[in-house]
C-alpha cells in the first residue's frame, strides 16, 4: 500500500485540528470585539479558567499590538502568542492548550489572515512539555486585598511556562563572518522578514532573523542573547512602530530601525530598503 501524500492544510485549519479535542475551553473573536470582552477575559484569570482566545485578525489594516499588551489592568500583561506559517499555527495552538492548563486563564494565539490562509504541509508534533516556572523571593512579598491579587496574577504572567520557545534564530552562515544586523519580525511579517535577509545575505550583508512567536510578555530574554554582538536592528511590524518602541526600551544602547506599514502587507524590499539604508561599519 501507497503511503498517503502529505496534507495541505490553512494554517486557520492547523489551528481548528489541534482544538478540536484539546480539552478546553475555546473563544474566537476579532481586534473590534476584544476589548470589549477583555472584563470577561480577566474574570477567568482571577477565577483560573482556562481558555484559548483565538483573535482573528482578517480585516485590520495596522495591528495596535500595543493594546494587546495593556489589555488588562494594572500592568497585567496576558500571553499573546502569535504564529507565523501554519506549522506554527499547529504547533502555537498546542502550547496554547497547554499554557491556558497551566497557568490557568486565558491564552491569546493572534492569527492574521495572511497566515491563517497561507497553506502548506504540517507535520504532526509531539504534545508540549511547559512546565510553570519556580516563584523567586521577590515574589513572596506579602500583600492585603485586592492588590495583593493583582500583584499574583502578574506573577503568574511575568514568566510563561518553561518550555515554550519564545523566538526562533535565525543566524547568517558562519562562513560570512561575525553578523552586525538583526532583523526581528513576527506574524505576517516573518515570511516578508525571510525574503529581505535572504535577499541581504546575497549582497554580503551579516543579518541575523529572530522570528518572535510569543507576543506578550516581550521575549527579552531572547532578545537579549538575539542582539548580543548586534550594531543595528530593525523591527519589521504591521504598524508605525509600536513594538520597536519596547524593543527601543529593551535595548537602549542600539540604533532600532522601524520597518513597518499602518495599512496593507509589509513587503521585502521595504525591508530590505531599511536594511540597506542602515549605516555599514567597518
Amino acid at each position: 500500500m501507497n503511503e498517503l501524500e502529505p496534507e495541505l492544510v490553512t494554517g486557520r485549519a492547523a489551528v481548528e485540528g489541534v482544538l478540536s479535542d484539546a480539552g478546553v475551553h475555546v473563544t474566537r473573536t476579532d481586534l473590534t470585539e476584544l476589548h470589549q470582552r477583555t472584563p470577561r477575559f480577566f474574570e477567568q484569570l482571577r477565577q483560573g479558567e482556562p481558555n484559548v482566545v483565538i483573535i482573528n485578525a482578517d480585516t485590520v489594516g495596522a495591528l495596535d499590538v500595543m493594546s494587546l499588551r495593556w489589555m488588562f489592568p494594572a500592568g497585567v500583561t496576558p500571553l499573546v502568542l502569535c504564529p507565523s506559517n501554519p506549522q506554527e499555527c499547529a504547533e502555537l495552538a498546542a502550547v496554547a492548550v497547554s499554557a491556558a492548563k497551566l497557568i490557568p486563564g486565558p491564552v491569546f494565539l493572534l492569527l492574521e489572515r495572511p497566515v491563517a490562509d497561507a497553506v502548506a504541509v504540517v507535520l504532526p508534533g509531539d504534545e508540549p512539555e511547559l512546565m510553570m516556572p519556580e516563584t523567586g523571593p521577590q515574589d513572596a512579598v506579602m500583600l492585603d486585598g485586592e492588590e495583593g491579587e493583582i500583584a499574583g496574577l502578574y506573577a503568574r504572567l511575568a514568566q510563561p511556562p518553561r518550555g515554550l520557545k519564545s523566538a526562533v534564530l535565525d543566524a547568517c552562515p558562519a562562513e560570512m563572518g561575525k553578523p552586525e544586523w538583526l532583523v526581528l519580525a513576527f506574524g505576517s511579517t516573518v515570511e516578508p522578514a525571510v525574503q529581505a535577509v535572504t535577499a541581504a545575505r546575497n549582497e554580503g550583508q551579516r543579518v541575523n532573523l529572530l522570528r518572535v512567536r510569543q507576543l506578550w510578555p516581550l521575549p527579552e530574554a531572547e532578545i537579549l542573547r538575539a542582539a548580543s554582538g548586534i550594531k543595528h536592528v530593525v523591527v519589521a511590524e504591521r504598524n508605525l512602530g509600536q513594538y520597536a518602541g519596547e524593543v527601543r526600551r529593551l535595548l537602549p544602547e542600539l540604533p532600532i530601525v522601524v520597518a513597518g506599514r499602518a495599512t496593507g502587507m509589509l513587503t521585502p524590499e521595504r525591508i530590505l530598503q531599511r536594511l540597506q539604508r542602515t549605516p555599514r561599519c567597518c
